[in-house]
């Protein structure tokens, strides 16, 4: 990955495996890679093209638990070492308080950063 890195905030690895939701088709557009307060990093089966929004939805705990819905812009794709896997960069747009809350407490018990 050849982007240059403007994060404000600290990105946190994620210890399960969590699927995201385009919220307007019902499709899995991919899984979080890491995840922070102001923005995530996906990991999708095929190329998001660079500035589009999205509608997403995803859960932060067991059983589906905690679903958030946020909106977000992408910033960067990237191809990966493995056939039919992209990194996607991207920043979160809008966010309701109650989801920025529950997000903002996940970041904060999450134990490994990305460095």
């Amino acid at each position: 990955m050849s982007h240059v890195h403007k994060r404000k905030s600290a990105r946190k690895q994620v210890a399960q495996v969590i699927m995201v939701t385009n919220n307007f088709s019902g499709e899995s557009i991919g899984r979080v890679g890491n995840l922070s307060n102001e923005g995530l990093m996906l990991l999708a089966p095929k190329e998001l093209p660079e500035e589009h929004y999205y509608q997403i939805g995803f859960s932060l705990g067991p059983a589906n638990a905690n679903k958030i819905e946020v909106g977000i812009q992408s910033l960067w794709c990237d191809q990966a070492k493995s056939a039919n896997t992209y990194w996607v960069g991207c920043k979160i747009i809008d966010i309701s308080a109650e989801d920025s809350a529950l997000l903002q407490r996940w970041v904060e018990l999450a134990a490994e950063t990305v460095r």
